[in-house]
């Protein structure tokens, strides 16, 4: 856990009843704290933006791989695919 209060922000949020409840349910059967339930949802959440735009990035490296000659002129002589 944390160390100190100083390494955590406290932060307001409001939420459907529906979901709340969702994570009253969950925290329950976890044995976690509220809190805990949501960072772990914002971790993931960052996480899988983070994979997204890498993903995105490497969509746009290919292309210009595939498009941009003078980027694959030596690939013959190591036998790299870029594909």
């Amino acid at each position: 856990m944390y160390k100190t209060i100083s390494e955590v922000d406290r932060v307001t949020i409001s939420l459907p009843h529906s979901i709340v409840s969702e994570i009253e349910t969950l925290r329950v059967k976890l044995k976690v704290s509220r809190s805990e339930i949501f960072k772990q949802a914002v971790e993931r959440f960052i996480d899988e933006q983070n994979r997204s735009r890498l993903q995105t990035i490497a969509s746009e490296m290919a292309e210009e791989y595939r498009s941009n000659r003078e980027l694959v002129f030596f690939t013959s002589l190591d036998a790299e695919d870029f594909s």
